[in-house]
């Protein structure tokens, strides 16, 4: 998964979806909620009125080519109570939307994060719930369906002059998302695809695409 980092105002970001989220009973009448509900001609306001928007958490809204958004789609994640919401919740949201959207098909998202979101922490936990959604352990499936998954995705919400902390929140998230998903992998391989030998040409094929030294030891060094 390729991810950028969009400081565009929000009713110029081009992607496939465009995510943020709402909390519980939060009626969009200010900030971000605000600006989208007016993009939708109050779309966000009547479905908060209906019912059918709560902010219950990991509920799912889905809007198709609201009107005043570059975005083909609008999806609206439930956050859960606001005094309970912090990195982990964000990273499960995150984690929602990928694999929501990549069961429709959709390649490329933004995930616009709210106001008091915006910190390195926050595009750290982004990135992770991102990348880790997006693996797929269907290598060996007979019936597997070939690209399903998100191709691109970008942290949206920082401005210009909050960049460093998206950009740096990205990296880390990027390499902590990655390792797992490579440990993931190695698990899902059955004994007799991944031997200990292969194991250890892998590890080391890893270490050196890092930089780092590697020894592996033999059954002699083992038993010593």
């Amino acid at each position: 998964m390729d991810i950028t980092v969009d400081t565009r105002a929000i009713a110029k970001i081009e992607a496939d979806a465009l995510v943020t989220y709402a909390f519980d009973q939060e009626k969009p009448t200010e900030g971000i909620l605000a600006r989208l509900d007016e993009a939708t001609s109050g779309a966000l306001s009547k479905l908060a009125a209906s019912g059918e928007l709560t902010g219950k958490m990991l509920e799912t809204t889905l809007l198709y080519y609201p009107a005043g958004l570059a975005a083909q789609r609008l999806l609206v994640l439930g956050a859960g109570k606001k005094a309970k919401f912090g990195t982990a919740e964000l990273r499960r949201l995150a984690g929602t939307a990928v694999r929501a959207l990549k069961a429709r098909q959709v390649k490329s998202i933004a995930f616009l994060a709210r106001e008091d979101d915006r910190s390195a922490a926050s595009a750290q936990a982004i990135v992770e719930g991102m990348i880790l959604a997006n693996f797929d352990s269907d290598k060996y499936k007979t019936d597997k369906k070939p690209g399903n998954e998100i191709i691109s995705a970008a942290l949206a919400g920082w401005e210009e002059s909050s960049r460093a902390d998206a950009d740096l929140g990205l990296s880390r998230g990027r390499v902590i998302g990655e390792s797992q998903n490579f440990a993931r992998e190695l698990g899902n391989e059955p004994s007799n695809k991944l031997t200990p030998r292969m194991l250890a040409d892998r590890a080391a094929a890893m270490a050196r695409e890092a930089g780092l030294v590697v020894e592996v030891f033999d059954e002699n060094k083992i038993a010593e």
